[in-house]
């Protein structure tokens, strides 16, 4: 998401202070300022990207019937009130086309939305089998609905020579992740089916590459991986600067934390070469799902562990990247059992700390509470010490998740979740919560 907090950072502040308005009545600000709102059709719905515009909202998400799955954009206004709704999707029969992300430029007023179209092709000597396309869209808004200016289905061409004699130029598989509007052109991150060393490779790598805003030319494409597979997350601009977060797999070098570390680079954006990189992990599986600028440091999001046993994480760290900790959420710390939660996003108080959302995967005593998954909020300073009488978790008593979140101006804060009400009734949410991050209840 491209979005920027220009706050200085305050590592340790304590309660009272740091979170001073949590003391306020939960009543304090209009109830009307504070809505839950539900966007959908009898097909299901995920929620998957949000953006604030200046006068309301854009919801990204997936649309999911019988026979395809669809991009799925939704436009608010300031109260979440559904102004209009459409579906984008790659005119292939049969395509299964879900988004990854989402960037306005408002100086040109474009939207575009990056993911990954996967369908048979009939050209290309792969057995009328599913293939992943990265699949890029550039829309024009307007009061009643959006207009599609370019599209682009894409696989990347591995024309590099390998250690395997049998080996053949071809096309790969390829997804989208992220992207970025650099001046004239556009920074593109996904994946692809091809090793970083060895071309002949079945492993994935990380596909950086920069284009032209009419998806015409390419002027530069990187591969970058280790010996497993290896995914590109996420892009940041920090100051000028340009970074890629990915998940990489380093168990088969023995050089890593664990089977799933996060790796962060800086790269040039003229040429696309590394400037440097770094790593961060644990002893088990680290894999971030957002990062956001917060001057003069990078704070990474994501999920730790394995199994039964995963926490929610913070990463805080400087534009120079270097050590940094990655520090688990675990909550409620009174109990025999900490929630088995993940992160996904993160926005960052006035005061320098942060809000996470992302979801309890699961209860500890299922017998005793029939709910499954809920959306959760969790608020922390820098250092990961979780204020406990501030989380906040809200749902149905089906798989709910908090898929991205924003903080506002007047310090609220909005958030993109998925609802499930039974059955196919997965819907999109809006959440806005008042200045304590406080959500209503139903």
């Amino acid at each position: 998401m491209n979005r920027r907090f220009h706050l200085p950072l305050l590592c340790i502040l304590s309660i009272g202070c740091l979170f001073g308005c949590i003391s306020e009545d939960s009543n304090s600000l209009d109830p009307s300022e504070i809505f839950i709102k539900y966007y959908g059709s009898e097909s299901e719905e995920v929620a998957v990207d949000l953006l604030e515009l200046s006068d309301g909202f854009l919801l990204l998400g997936s649309r999911t019937d019988v026979d395809n799955s669809d991009y799925y954009l939704v436009r608010t206004d300031t109260a979440g009130n559904r102004l209009w709704e459409g579906v984008i999707n790659n005119d292939t029969i049969g395509t299964v086309d879900i988004p990854s992300k989402m960037y306005f430029d408002d100086v040109n007023q474009k939207l575009y939305i990056i993911g990954t179209s996967t369908f048979d092709r009939g050209d290309d000597n792969l057995e009328q089998i599913p293939v992943d396309h990265l699949f890029l869209v550039d829309l024009d808004l307007s009061a009643t609905g959006f207009t599609i200016a370019n599209s682009m289905v894409y696989r990347y061409f591995d024309s590099r020579s390998s250690s395997d004699p049998s080996y053949v130029p071809a096309f790969k598989e390829t997804s989208g992740a992220d992207i970025l509007v650099s001046g004239d052109d556009l920074i593109v991150l996904g994946s692809v089916e091809a090793g970083s060393n060895d071309p002949s490779s079945e492993d994935n790598s990380i596909l950086l590459m920069k284009i032209t805003r009419d998806f015409t030319t390419t002027d530069w494409e990187r591969v970058k991986g280790f010996d497993g597979d290896d995914f590109g997350r996420t892009l940041l601009e920090a100051g000028g600067r340009y970074f890629y977060m990915g998940a990489v797999n380093t168990a088969n070098l023995g050089i890593g934390h664990g089977l799933v570390d996060v790796i962060v680079e800086e790269f040039d954006v003229v040429s696309g070469n590394e400037d440097h990189k770094w790593e961060y992990g644990t002893p088990d599986n680290d894999e971030g799902a957002n990062m956001i600028y917060t001057d003069p440091g990078i704070v990474i999001v994501g999920t730790t562990g394995s199994g039964s046993t995963q926490y929610a994480f913070i990463v805080n760290t400087t534009r120079g990247l270097g050590d940094a900790e990655i520090k688990p959420l675990t909550y409620p710390r009174s109990s025999s059992e900490n929630w088995n939660t993940e992160g996904a996003d993160v926005a960052q108080t006035s005061s320098g700390d942060y809000f996470i959302v992302g979801n309890v995967k699961s209860f500890s005593d299922a017998a005793a509470d029939p709910r499954e998954n809920e959306i959760l909020l969790i608020p922390t300073n820098g250092v990961g010490e979780v204020y406990e009488e501030a989380v906040q978790e809200y749902g149905s008593v089906q798989n709910d998740a908090g898929n991205a979140i924003i903080r506002r101006a007047d310090g609220t804060l909005v958030i993109a979740a998925t609802v499930h009400f039974g059955g196919s009734a997965t819907m999109l949410s809006l959440l806005k919560t008042n200045r304590n991050g406080e959500f209503l209840k139903n």
